[in-house]
């Protein structure tokens, strides 16, 4: 596959026509890794950039596209172990130490982050203390999010968005499990209904009360030892109590799919970023 998109790169005259006699020249090399990673296809970005780091291993930005393609495809642990590998010493620039933040970001471990954070030496106390603060929100440490916009009042025009992310979560309201549970105990389906699950909130009080209704019918007509209205009396107890359950599980449901909400958008937010 990458060969085929070579073949299509020097066809349509992406590669200068002398450079198309070595292929594998640095500069004929790095064209075709980074026409593989502006394309996405990162798996053969990465393998072009393996091998010419391997042979060039000075070049911060061949460092730094590898380090990207492994993000790309999530391979958080892969980023980081780079610069330990190749700039165990000290990563030289911002630009190169910015890299090393993000694969810390990404690996969402509270220990290495803030090691790895520490170690810099060329990176601007403002562009740390961003980091932290979205550190704080991938890991939804919300509160300590809070503290460090707090703490600089806002200093810099980017800390209005996540203040902003900050308060929505903050203001977010959860649905309690124990009270929808309640609710429809006391009324089949209004718990649903409490947790904005109105559709199976109509459901469940239909078969509550249908069901009932059609045992209290039978009982009155033939009597309590009619079997139909046990069968009826049966159905209608197991729906309420099934009721209840699902009345407590839409509360829990309306909770992560609205903080799920929240967290794409944060995490769109910072990963786009980077």
């Amino acid at each position: 596959m990458r060969y085929i998109l070579l073949s299509i790169y020097i066809a349509f005259g992406s590669l200068d026509p002398l450079s198309a006699q070595d292929l594998f020249s640095y500069e004929s090399s790095k064209k075709f890794a980074n026409y593989l990673f502006t394309k996405g296809e990162f798996d053969f970005a990465a393998d072009e950039y393996e091998r010419l780091l391997f042979l060039f291993p000075d070049q911060d930005s061949l460092l730094v596209r590898l380090s990207q393609s492994y993000r790309k495809l999530e391979k958080y642990e892969a980023a980081n172990q780079l610069f330990s590998q190749f700039r165990e010493a000290d990563l030289r620039d911002g630009w190169v130490e910015g890299e090393y933040i993000a694969t810390l970001l990404f690996q969402k471990n509270p220990d290495r982050y803030e090691e790895g954070v520490a170690s810099l030496n060329h990176t601007p106390d403002e562009v740390k203390l961003r980091s932290r603060i979205e550190f704080a929100m991938l890991t939804r440490d919300w509160k300590k999010a809070a503290r460090q916009l707090q703490d600089y009042q806002l200093t810099y025009s980017w800390m209005n968005e996540y203040q902003k992310t900050v308060n929505n979560v903050q203001a977010f309201r959860a649905k309690k499990p124990w009270l929808a549970a309640s609710y429809s105990a006391i009324l089949p389906g209004s718990g649903k209904f409490y947790a904005k699950n109105a559709k199976e909130g109509i459901t469940s009080f239909f078969f509550v009360t249908a069901l009932g209704y059609q045992s209290y019918r039978a009982f009155k007509k033939r009597g309590a030892k009619t079997v139909t209205g046990w069968i009826y009396g049966g159905l209608s107890l197991g729906f309420y109590f099934g009721n209840i359950y699902g009345a407590q599980q839409s509360a829990k449901n309306y909770n992560r799919r609205k903080l799920e909400t929240i967290y794409h958008e944060v995490d769109q937010t910072i990963y786009n970023r980077y």
